[in-house]
This record gives C-alpha cells, structure tokens and sequence, in this order.
C-alpha cells in the first residue's frame, strides 16, 4: 500500500513564514493497554509520528496532533526511504516501550499495542529555516542546521543512479 504525502502537520505553534524543509511522515495510530505490578492498568489512544527519512518515532495523544490541508512553498521536500509496512512496525515497538523509564520497575509493565493499518495517514512535517537554525513548527524545537546537513545531503535525487564509490 503506498500513500500519498498530503497536508502538513500541527499542534500549537503558527507556521509563520518560510521558506521551509518538508519531512515526509507517518502518522500510526496506537491503542496501548499498559498493566503492571507496581501501576495501575490503562488504556490511552496515541498516535506514532514515525520520520520517513530517518525511521524515529514519536509518541503524542492522539488529541494533540492534526493535519492541515494547506500546501507550503518548500525549499525542499525529502524523499521517504521508509517504507508503510517497517513504519507501522517501528511505532508498534514504540509503542510497546511506551511509558518505561528504564527504571528496574518498568520491568514489571506490559504494554499491549493495537495497531489499525488502515487508519494510517502520510503528511509532512514542517521545519522552518531561520537563518543558521531550523525550526520544528510542530514542537517548537530550534536545531542548529549542521545536525540536518547530513539528511539533506544523503538525499539523493532520483534521477541520480548511485556510484560504486557510494
């Protein structure tokens, strides 16, 4: 199954003015029952933002995250090197971890994950340039542009066939 990337996505933060890098991203919706000895059982609805470039994921309720169906001037948009089916796999493991704090009494919690293939939706997710920094337009999160510059430059146009040297 193969979707296509429309929409952009938003939390709280205005877009404000670009230009802009677009990531292509999943949006997996989860169902997670958590038990354990030591917490009391319960049942949260989350959505999995999973990066179609990189494979990292993300975990918000599901109530906080929505999709706009504006187009914005991009000053590029990447290339999706995830496929649907490893991205539903990543944020069901995701979510399997959810909630554990890497303290010895997660070991005791058990997160069972629902995941509903056919709710799964494709939108990009916004990064604004701002002089020497990017900014999430999701999060907020201001990174230096050094930390994307590896992204940006392993992207390799698709008309482009690869070399033996890469």
């Amino acid at each position: 199954m193969v979707l296509a990337f429309k929409g952009i996505l938003k939390r709280t933060l205005e877009l404000g003015e670009g230009p802009f890098i677009l990531f292509p991203t999943y949006l997996v919706p989860l169902e997670v029952f958590s038990r354990g000895l030591t917490t009391r059982p319960t049942y949260s609805f989350l959505v999995a933002l999973v990066d179609a470039v990189s494979g990292s994921v993300s975990l918000y309720p599901a109530t906080e995250i929505s999709i706009l169906d504006t187009d914005l001037p991009a000053a590029r948009k990447l290339q999706a090197k995830v496929s649907i089916g490893v991205a539903t796999a990543l944020a069901e493991e995701a979510g399997r971890s959810a909630g554990k704090n890497g303290k010895w009494v997660s070991a005791f919690r058990v997160n069972s994950v629902k995941v509903d293939g056919s709710k799964v939706k494709a939108a990009w997710r916004a990064w604004r340039l701002d002089g020497e920094s990017l900014t999430d337009t999701l999060t907020g999160r201001v990174e230096e542009f050094g930390a994307f510059l590896a992204t940006l430059l392993a992207e390799r146009p698709a008309s482009t066939p690869p070399t033996e040297e890469s």
